[in-house]
Order: structure tokens, then sequence, then C-alpha cells
């Protein structure tokens, strides 16, 4: 009977092991959270801004972070929204990687709090516009686990097998 009772936690533990945390990005008033996605906003200065987003970390965190500069212009009127010199700078813990116009971190880190600039040169008529978004995979089973559901479903059946063997 004990078998059986170990066998139930390990298959539960296996299925509970994907599931997502509650880590989330916010900058004012906006918070995102993992499979969420939105714009950040519009910012309509003519010269340079910084702001400061705060990724909150909470148990499973093998994350996708991106930023990107949303250029809008037309052939007639040219820029309407764009940013110059779009900067994204997570500190030594989130070192993040560009690619042109789009800023992006993917990894694992500790449970906790932390800052991210993001700065740059407003260039167009109506201002820039940046966006911001959040996801993650589920963090795989290990092998291990794997490897232990197998050898407790095999010494389940190798006790029913001695079991019958005696009777």
């Amino acid at each position: 009977m004990k078998l059986r009772y170990l066998l139930a936690a390990s298959l539960l533990a296996l299925a509970s092991a994907g599931a997502q945390a509650a880590t989330t990005l916010s900058f004012g008033t906006s918070t995102i959270g993992l499979g969420q996605s939105t714009t950040s906003g519009q910012f309509y200065a003519p010269s340079g801004f910084n702001h400061n987003w705060i990724l909150n970390v909470s148990g499973e965190n093998n994350f996708y972070l991106e930023f990107n500069d949303a250029e809008v212009s037309t052939t007639t009127v040219g820029n309407i929204l764009n940013i110059t010199g779009m900067n994204v700078n997570g500190g030594s813990a989130l070192t993040f990687s560009n690619s042109g116009d789009r800023w992006f971190f993917q990894g694992n880190v500790a449970d906790g709090a932390y800052s991210i600039m993001v700065s740059g040169t407003t260039a167009g008529l109506a201002g820039g516009l940046y966006t911001a978004s959040l996801s993650a995979a589920p963090v795989p089973i290990p092998p291990a686990a794997l490897l232990f559901g197998s050898a407790l479903i095999g010494l389940a059946g190798l006790r029913r097998k001695k079991a019958a063997h005696e009777a």
C-alpha cells in the first residue's frame, strides 16, 4: 500500500513540474505577466528618455524578455514614430542581446527584483514607441525525475509478481 502512495505522489510531482510562476514586468501602472504582451506607451518628448522597468522573478523562471522599437513611417510624411539609439540595460544579472531595434534576454535568474533601464532618443514626428513582452516556456522535467518515476513503476511490477508467486 505504501508503494501506491509513493507512486501517486511521484506522478503528482511530475505533473506539476511545468507550472508557471508569478514572474512579472512592470513600468509605472503597466504590468506584464508571463504569456502576456503589451505596448508600454508612446513617448512624445523630442529629447531622450530613461524608463526604469522592474522585473519581479518568483519560482520557475525560464523566461524570454523582449523590448522592440516600433517604428511607424510613411513615404509621404517620413518617420512618424521612431527611436534612435535605443539601449536596454539589465545590469550584470540580465545581459540583453540586440538585433537592430530588438533587445532580448532568455534564461534563468534567481528569485528577486531586477531593474531594467530602457533609454533612447525619440526621432519621429510624433515621438517614439516601443513594446515590451515577457513569456516563458515550462521548465522541462529533468531526465532523473523520469528515471525515478519509471523505476517506481518497475518496483511496483516486481512486488506484484513476487506477491503472485508467493500465493
